[in-house]
């Protein structure tokens, strides 16, 4: 299904399941474009005169796999501008991993202990609470099919802009996204800050959920969302996930909301998968596994590292791999 501007510039790109009514497709066309007029949706008909069919009314009606266009609600042409807001960079999760870089040897074994428990109290909390894939109901006699997947991104708990200075892993600026955002008041688990991941309580389980863990990529790529203003139902954004498109995200055993994720999370990164993967034909796909696999990256590649994602990603990668120095740190500080 696309929806084309009339100026036949593709705005929107979406892989419809069968499911998707008028009124959430209008929703999400109301995130991804812009105009000073009211605006319609009609079939697009270029054998008609003004080149557009029946208009297409907010209802429960499924949209037909089509061509579309934005229109004025008279069907006359409409100036019509996509979005210039694109889906937050995210890093794939380190799930289930020991800490990642070796802890300064001035740092007390105490404080190596709380370190790693604070890396690692959010996975054990999360199999406490759920015990099952949320998304199918699959239960593993063992954990090694099952991981915990933060909703918001731990890397992004601040922003991280390097300067170009010698000094460039001391000196940097910081932009607070999760903060700034008001989301570590609207957390009200009750757990000690320390199994928080500190002030901010992004490793609260109310920002964490259990899944399967084929599906852990394609949460962290936005390649599926949980829309929870539709009952918290499943929405592909890509093909191939006709198994879970659809499902409903099991919930119903969290009684205690102190321990509930929260709707604003699932709804921040919903918006990021229609920004991902229905702005225009969608954005390019970065090739993590080849970029920086194994741990490793080569900064003389300059065709990735030159261009601005390159250096987002790679600024992104330096902050997630310093998260555990920078937790130890502030554990120190803490001690002292």
């Amino acid at each position: 299904m696309r929806v084309i501007l009339h100026c036949e510039i593709t705005a929107v790109t979406y892989l419809q399941y069968g499911s998707v009514s008028w009124s959430t497709f209008s929703t999400w066309l109301h995130i991804l474009i812009h105009t000073n007029e009211s605006w319609a949706i009609f079939d697009f008909d270029e054998s008609s005169p003004d080149r557009h069919g029946a208009r297409r009314f907010a209802s429960h009606v499924i949209v037909p796999t089509g061509v579309y266009i934005v229109l004025q609600e008279d069907g006359s042409p409409v100036e019509v501008r996509l979005t210039n807001e694109t889906a937050r960079l995210r890093q794939p999760t380190h799930y289930n991993t020991p800490i990642q870089v070796s802890l300064q040897t001035l740092i007390s074994s105490t404080a190596k202990r709380r370190t790693r428990r604070q890396l690692e109290h959010y996975l054990q909390r999360t199999r406490d609470r759920d015990g099952e894939c949320l998304v199918t109901g699959l239960k593993s006699r063992t954990w090694s099919r099952l991981k915990a997947a933060h909703i918001f991104p731990r890397v992004h708990e601040t922003e991280v802009r390097f300067s170009q200075s010698v000094a460039w892993l001391a000196k940097f600026l910081i932009h607070i996204q999760w903060s700034e955002k008001g989301y570590p008041i609207l957390i009200i688990d009750t757990a000690p800050l320390l199994d928080l991941g500190g002030p901010t309580k992004i490793d609260s389980i109310q920002n964490v959920i259990l899944m399967r863990s084929d599906l852990c990529d394609l949460w962290d790529n936005y390649e599926f969302g949980v829309d929870p203003d539709d009952n918290h139902r499943i929405t592909a954004f890509i093909n191939g996930l006709g198994d879970v498109h659809g499902l409903r995200l099991r919930l119903d055993h969290i009684s205690d909301q102190r321990l509930r994720p929260l709707d604003v999370l699932f709804r921040d990164h919903f918006r990021q998968g229609v920004l991902k993967h229905m702005k225009g034909l969608g954005e390019s796909m970065w090739d993590y596994e080849g970029n920086l696999s194994a741990g490793a990256f080569d900064l003389s590649r300059h065709e990735i590292w030159s261009n601005a994602e390159g250096k987002e990603r790679l600024e992104l990668e330096l902050a997630d791999r310093l998260f555990e120095h920078r937790v130890a740190q502030d554990l120190q500080r803490s001690d002292a």
